[in-house]
């Protein structure tokens, strides 16, 4: 907490009226008490308090500065609310986020837009990850975990993010470090257009694996999210008429099509099938599970905004 204990000391002394009562409320002894007023009163050059038989008054000079002491642990009190480690903010600017672009898209604007209807002081600045529009292919293989990344180094220098929110392949196995940066699991759907004939067929079919298809007739083809593609078998692979980093583009090609099925994230579609433009098919997708890693600097993990943010995130998905 940001304070002057010698100003706190001063003022628990002017209002006890005593070095005693005010060594007791603050759990310090009194000679402590007794040497803090002193050295104040050195470094002022005046006598604050006068004492007498184990009671102290304040002097002409003593009530003057009571009203800066005041002022003064009263603005502390404030800029570390404001800039503390359970602060709002940090040094005035905007939380910012580098963000992965299928985070940044469609997980980030109805959490942040919650955020700020119940924190409206807060702003928040959301930016790219190095990796620009699109997951790279090295995102597959293990040697780019994002647990080996550094925060911030996405804006160029560690102290530029906050937090970073990543995307990666759900792993077999994951360590202690892992599961504590995973907020959730981006799922895999696929989806169809209303016209599509596979939809009837879909509506009696049970749900199974993936690579069942279950209620996707053969004659469909495959529009797809481009990460997805290192992760699908062959026999999926020989379907795929689409491939995109565009998650936009393949749900355009998906709605007017009847014949055309979508494999998107299903955090991507939540509106299109709210409002009825796509039908989710019932199949699973467990292997093209993303893990959501959240991963903020240290300086930032310890503040109220970052748990607020996290655990909105968190419930989103």
């Amino acid at each position: 907490m940001l304070e002057d204990f010698r100003l706190r000391v001063f003022l628990t002394v002017a209002e006890t009226g005593s070095f005693t009562r005010a060594a007791q409320q603050l759990g310090v002894t009194q000679p402590a008490v007794s040497q803090h007023v002193t050295t104040l009163e050195n470094q002022l050059g005046t006598r604050l308090l006068t004492r007498a038989k184990g009671e102290c008054t304040l002097t002409s000079e003593g009530n003057a500065f009571k009203e800066y002491a005041e002022k003064i642990l009263y603005w502390y009190r404030a800029a570390d609310a404001m800039f503390g480690p359970g602060g709002r903010l940090t040094s005035g600017r905007p939380v910012r986020i580098a963000a992965d672009p299928v985070v940044a898209s469609y997980l980030l604007p109805p959490v942040l837009s919650t955020l700020m209807a119940s924190h409206p002081e807060t702003a928040f600045f959301i930016g790219p990850m190095n990796h620009g529009e699109k997951i790279p292919a090295s995102v597959f293989e293990p040697v780019a975990e994002a647990s080996d990344e550094v925060p911030g180094s996405h804006f160029g220098t560690p102290e530029d993010a906050d937090v970073e929110i990543s995307v990666r392949p759900s792993p077999e196995t994951m360590d202690f470090e892992g599961e504590s940066r995973l907020v959730g699991v981006m799922d895999a759907a696929v989806v169809a257009a209303t016209a599509n004939r596979s939809v009837a067929y879909a509506a009696d079919s049970s749900i199974k694996p993936f690579s069942t298809l279950a209620g996707v007739h053969v004659s469909n083809r495959f529009a797809v999210w481009e990460p997805y593609v290192p992760l699908l078998s062959p026999d999926l692979l020989a379907r795929v008429a689409v491939t995109s980093e565009s998650i936009e583009a393949v749900k355009s090609l998906v709605r007017p099509s009847e014949r055309l099925v979508g494999v998107v994230p299903a955090c991507s579609v939540r509106g299109e099938i709210a409002a009825g433009m796509l039908l989710p098919l019932p199949v699973q997708l467990p292997d093209l599970a993303f893990d959501i890693h959240f991963n903020p600097l240290p300086e930032f993990a310890g503040k109220t905004v970052c748990k607020l943010l996290m655990d909105a995130l968190r419930e989103s998905i």
